[in-house]
């Protein structure tokens, strides 16, 4: 398989994992935006952690509890993924900053929710523009730019949010999004709630 069947090929195990972590929100099997995050996190450690094509990935989740609300008041995010690989053909390091939110596709955010919303992409956009919304819904998640969320008055989130997760991983693991500045998923490197690493290396 080559680079790019690679890419595709992860990016589809990425979003099998985004979706069966959405099935259990769906159920109600977990309710709260922590909680859902907690297990896409968990989904994807699981789905990523292994040889896929020419790419071997392997992942690491940091979870850091102890002053959460003041890290996300600092990075207005609550997901960091930094993702690298090295190949002969191909290496990067880089990373994202994600705020995610919990609302029904088509439903409207309440204007504090919006207004909160808009502080959190504005401090995410302040360190990086590599900087994302996570819209949790039933049954799926949508992707949408903090630029693009950032001040907009457009209060239905999935509206804003126009990547599926699948599209949103593939441009990651593509390379076209993500910061290379963000050289860790270290909460000490960048203090958020939650973060994923997931490193590429070339099979021989």
């Amino acid at each position: 398989m080559d680079f790019e069947g690679s890419i595709k090929k992860a990016a589809h195990k990425a979003d099998r994992a985004v979706k069966k972590a959405m099935k259990k929100y769906e159920n109600g099997l977990v309710t709260d935006e922590d909680d859902i995050t907690g297990v896409l996190i968990g989904n994807l450690d699981n789905a990523i952690e292994e040889q896929i094509g020419d790419i071997r990935w392997s992942t690491s989740v940091v979870r850091h509890r102890k002053g959460t609300a003041a890290e996300e008041a600092l990075t207005g995010a609550d997901i960091l993924i930094h993702v690298s690989i090295n190949t002969v053909l191909v290496k990067y390091s880089k990373g994202v900053l994600i705020q995610s939110k919990r609302i029904v596709s088509g439903a409207a955010l309440p204007a504090p929710e919006l207004t909160r919303l808009h502080k959190q992409c504005g401090v995410m956009l302040a360190i990086t523009p590599a900087a994302f919304v996570f819209n949790y819904m039933t049954g799926e998640m949508r992707c949408g730019s903090a630029s693009r969320i950032h001040r907009s008055p457009n209060r239905i989130l999935s509206e804003q949010c126009i990547w599926t997760s699948y599209r949103f991983f593939l441009e990651l693991f593509r390379s076209p999004i993500g910061d290379p500045r963000i050289t860790s998923a270290r909460v000490a490197d960048l203090p958020v709630a939650n973060t994923v690493e997931m490193v590429g290396v070339g099979v021989e």
